[in-house]
């Protein structure tokens, strides 16, 4: 059987468009991590790439297409970060430390990650990016929420840890983490801070020892 020239050209063009697109999201993440997510603009994005705005809206269809892009892409690694994370057979609590390791690692892998989820939590309404950002932060704060009721049930954590509220102390010793590297200018190393943080989250958890 023949195949067509347009038939085969089909999946080429895919791949092509697909990986421009990466290209595109990886522009996004630079820019947010060098100058902030406010001065990114399709034309910056561009400029960035040596592309004209064009070429960009060649794989996109508008500004809103291609953040949309921008937090599917962060979804997927940081969800293939956590679950690789707390894959291997160990204590729940073990791979509570892990997720928290593996996540801080990946912020100073990828620092303009919380540079542009935070920055459209800041604004009121439900724009689609923004109903995105919460939808993978839900996402994420369930799989932690079954790690805590794992403990919960193995004895290493208390019986009344609430797992509804864990995991926002979770995301947020990983936000302070970010906001002392921005200030210090020093989120290479944020990892060895996230290890010296952990003992002392885990206090937290573990709550007020009885005399």
């Amino acid at each position: 059987m023949n195949i067509s020239n347009s038939a085969r050209a089909a999946p080429r063009q895919r791949h092509l468009t697909d990986a421009r697109q990466r290209e595109i999201v990886a522009a996004v993440l630079a820019l947010a991590r060098e100058h902030g997510p406010d001065a990114i603009t399709t034309q910056a994005i561009a400029d960035r790439m040596g592309l004209t705005q064009g070429a960009i809206f060649r794989h996109f269809a508008d500004k809103e297409a291609i953040w949309l892009a921008v937090f599917a892409w962060v979804r997927a690694s940081l969800g293939a970060v956590f679950a690789a994370a707390v894959a291997k057979s160990d204590t729940p609590l073990a791979k509570i430390e892990r997720a928290f390791l593996a996540h801080v690692a990946f912020i100073t892998a990828n620092p303009g990650v919380p540079r542009v989820m935070f920055h459209e939590l800041q604004y009121p309404g439900d724009s689609p990016a923004r109903v995105a950002v919460r939808a993978m932060i839900t996402e994420y704060g369930k799989g932690l929420a079954l790690l805590f009721k794992q403990a919960k049930a193995a004895g290493e954590l208390p019986a009344n840890l609430d797992i509804a509220i864990a995991p926002m102390l979770f995301l947020g010793a990983v936000q302070s983490l970010v906001i002392q590297a921005a200030l210090g200018g020093d989120e290479a190393g944020m990892v060895k801070r996230a290890r010296r943080l952990f003992p002392l989250l885990l206090d937290g958890y573990r709550g007020r020892r009885k005399a």
